[in-house]
């Protein structure tokens, strides 16, 4: 009894550190402090209401519209599968009251079990556990404590593949001795009818509760990894690869990746004259007057508002790279609010106000269809020094993706110099892989030495890589 008074208590705060730990495989940051305030309202509200439980814990754990659509869906998936031991009774008691008693209850089973070993006392002796009087008598808590065992004896939190799913059930059962249970029913199936029924139904209760602990470490363990393993592979893969099946998962690789560079580089520290007391600085300007501290260090929170202005190609020839590029400056928008965004082909515009207004989807739709053909870098440069030439000074950098093949034309590259002359840093992200530089109508080689950083950007990693470079050095 003291062992199922002990479960009780301990048993749904590990469910619950689970289903944190289930939440963070879902890139859903969860502090420590998070989980205690968790623990302490799941505490307070208690596991019986699940609609109390699940607004008790969505407001400690999910703190954004994104976080709480995830935590909606998460909750539903870990707690929502398996139904309540009281709402089974309830289902079973009506079941049984709406039957014609062709199918006998529980009790009864148990009952007609009883029997068959009294009649059979090796029979008895075979199934003489504190488990199988645990399910004959349907005690919730003593079973739980039982599968726990199992589940520690058999390390089921090792699980990494649906496929290893059956593997680990049958592990489970064998330390959990059903297989006493097997040879009984085995030896009763054409002796007693009844009583093999009731090892039946006995075997298949038990075999639901290992099933469902099995898919709740499944579901903690496996699932999270091998959704990480797919978000890797996706963000190291070349943008030009990316079928349809996975484009919406790249989507929210691009939204989840300006989320992190958002909390990364959204608020800088700058020295200035007054504010907060900047201890640390402050002591290690005082060493050199025997630690009396005649020049304080001041520091304040400031949000800067870097200038940058990109140039993204949609030609035919980088078409596969140019959705995602439009859908990163689309999702730029909430990093750097002074971002200015131009598309070109041919002819060159400015389509900021295009995606900071219209749905992401239709917005790349009316920037393709307008600027989309065939690639004249002469005519876009052009395009640009009349639009943006005047607005570009010593605190604005420019970002150009593109491929530079210019059909073996002029690309007016004195432009990109003159542009490089009058910014900050000229950054030129090239998604060809750098040993296709200067081959055929590849004009590299000159971009190279009109730039301050020129890179291969095919893949989302090294997008991330470059723009996570370029806010530290805005930041700094």
């Amino acid at each position: 009894m003291a062992h199922a008074e002990r479960f009780s208590q301990d048993a749904p705060t590990d469910r619950l550190l689970a289903f944190i730990e289930f939440m963070r495989g879902r890139d859903i940051l969860i502090s420590p402090a998070d989980s205690l305030v968790a623990m302490e309202v799941a505490g307070l509200v208690g596991y019986d209401d699940r609609t109390l439980l699940k607004n008790g814990l969505g407001s400690a754990l999910a703190k954004s519209k994104f976080e709480i659509e995830v935590f909606n869906e998460a909750f539903e998936q870990y707690f929502g599968a398996p139904s309540s031991d009281k709402s089974k009774n309830e289902n079973s008691s009506s079941s049984a009251d709406d039957s014609t008693g062709d199918s006998p209850s529980s009790q009864e089973l148990g009952e007609q079990l009883s029997q068959a070993m009294q009649a059979q006392p090796e029979l008895a002796k075979n199934l003489s556990s504190e488990l199988v009087e645990a399910l004959k008598s349907g005690d919730e808590a003593a079973i739980a404590i039982a599968v726990e065992t199992a589940a520690q004896q058999v390390d089921v939190s090792a699980i990494k593949l649906l496929t290893q799913r059956g593997q680990y059930i049958r592990k489970m059962l064998d330390a959990l001795g059903e297989q006493a249970l097997r040879d009984a029913a085995v030896e009763l199936e054409s002796t007693e009818p009844a009583a093999f029924e009731a090892v039946q139904a006995l075997r298949e209760q038990l075999r639901n509760k290992v099933r469902d602990r099995v898919d709740r470490a499944y579901m903690v363990h496996a699932s999270g990894d091998a959704e990480d393993m797919l978000d890797e592979a996706l963000s190291n893969m070349s943008l030009g690869n990316v079928d349809q099946h996975h484009r919406a998962r790249l989507k929210r690789l691009l939204e989840r990746m300006t989320r992190k560079l958002a909390a990364r580089h959204g608020r800088v520290r700058k020295r200035v004259k007054r504010g907060q007391l900047a201890v640390p600085a402050t002591l290690r300007k005082a060493m050199a007057t025997d630690g009396i501290p005649f020049k304080p260090q001041w520091r304040k929170s400031v949000r800067r508002k870097p200038q940058i202005l990109i140039l993204c190609d949609v030609s035919g020839s980088v078409a596969a790279y140019a959705k995602f590029l439009l859908l990163f400056l689309h999702s730029l928008q909430d990093i750097l609010p002074r971002t200015r965004s131009f598309a070109f082909s041919s002819n060159l515009g400015e389509v900021t106000e295009t995606l900071r207004a219209l749905p992401v989807e239709i917005a790349i739709e009316r920037v393709n269809l307008k600027y989309g053909g065939a690639t004249d870098y002469a005519r876009a440069f052009e395009d640009f020094a009349s639009l943006a030439m005047a607005d570009i000074n010593r605190i604005t950098t420019v970002i150009i993706l593109g491929d530079a093949r210019n059909n073996n034309t002029d690309p007016r590259l004195d432009l990109l110099a003159e542009i490089r002359s009058k910014c900050r840093q000229l950054i030129w992200l090239n998604p060809e892989s750098q040993r296709s530089w200067g081959t055929g109508d590849s004009e590299m080689p000159g971009v190279i030495r009109n730039c301050d950083v020129a890179a291969e950007c095919s893949t989302l990693k090294q997008l991330e890589r470059v723009i996570d470079d370029l806010l530290a050095q805005l930041n700094s």
